[in-house]
């Protein structure tokens, strides 16, 4: 046998155009005998005839499957893009910005004003955190049924969980379902599940992942006292069908690494944050801003576009419709 040779390798022999897998070495223990070589077993019949004693050379395996690409954000907050890179975003108080714009699926989040310590307490920072969550989805395939949900770090308690941390609507108005809960529960509508395990809460649609992880401000002076943060996952080839925007949806359609601005912070006295990732965006932040909670429309809009398809700008539409209905109030 040659060195290496084993079940699962693949081999090529002179003579044949394509290669075959190995499924087993040997007989079975009942039929070994001595010989100068054993059979070897392959996946699939040869497609040319094999004089015995023919030489065989191993195929390099296949590269290991990677993983995919996670992006996201965290603390004050820090953005992480898909390919690598960093950027800060301060936001504005108060103000919506759309993270994730993919066709049928987008992801808005709240930011507001904060003010905290670090390094022990010498250095007082005046920031911000992302406070809520939004997801809007369009689900049922032809029926396009509008679906969104919502989680609100103001509902995590000081266990870092809570019992109404997500609320939404399944099918738009006119009566279809409303439904809030909390720890360990379980939403399903259509194609989107969400679920809340203890201070993490998922949302999920066929190629994609959305995680929102509550947790506290630490040594706060003033503004909540509870952040999300959040992680973006895509599954397959998710991202070149949709060729997401958004501050981060960005970054899963171009291969190259993002950096952006980020804030220097001392070791002591104060600073005020004021990096809104500019160089790792295209446009500014205010193009990302929207004018509500589940809204879709903003300057890279994709919500309204085809997979596949990569369009002009500005795209999508407001988000609302008549099946269109906002979540329900905390």
């Amino acid at each position: 046998y040659t060195p290496g040779l084993g079940a699962g390798s693949m081999i090529a022999m002179s003579g044949h155009t394509d290669p075959y897998e190995v499924e087993r070495l040997g007989l079975p223990s009942r039929q070994r005998r001595l010989a100068d070589g054993l059979p070897i077993t392959l996946a699939t019949p040869l497609t040319a005839s094999t004089n015995a004693g023919a030489a065989i050379a191993i195929l390099a395996p296949p590269p290991s499957p990677s993983l995919p690409p996670v992006a996201g954000s965290e603390k004050d907050p820090h953005l992480h893009f898909a390919h690598g890179g960093t950027a800060d975003f301060r936001g504005r108080d108060g103000a919506y910005y759309n993270f994730f714009s993919a066709p049928g699926f987008s992801v808005n989040v709240k930011t507001e004003d904060a003010t905290f310590r670090l390094h022990g307490g010498k250095l007082t920072v005046d920031g911000s955190f992302i406070t809520e969550v939004h997801v809007v989805a369009r689900v049922g395939g032809a029926k396009r049924k509008w679906a969104n949900a919502s989680c609100w770090a103001a509902e995590f308690n000081e266990f870092n969980t809570g019992w109404k941390l997500v609320n939404g609507t399944c099918g738009g108005a006119g009566g279809h379902s409303q439904y809030a809960f909390g720890l360990m529960g379980v939403k399903i509508c259509e194609e989107l599940t969400i679920r809340v395990a203890y201070s993490h809460v998922t949302f999920s649609i066929p190629g994609w992942t959305v995680k929102a992880r509550g947790n506290h401000v630490f040594d706060r002076i003033r503004g909540p006292a509870h952040r999300l943060d959040l992680s973006f996952i895509a599954r397959g080839d998710a991202p070149a069908r949709s060729l997401p925007h958004g501050l981060i949806g960005q970054s899963y359609s171009t291969p190259g690494m993002r950096e952006g601005a980020v804030d220097a912070y001392p070791a002591h006295r104060r600073i005020a944050t004021t990096a809104q990732a500019e160089g790792a965006i295209e446009g500014i932040a205010a193009n990302y801003e929207v004018g509500w909670a589940h809204a879709t429309h903003f300057a890279f809009s994709r919500f309204n576009g085809v997979e596949g398809v990569s369009a002009d700008l500005p795209t999508g539409g407001d988000g609302q419709s008549a099946s269109g209905a906002s979540a329900v109030g905390r």
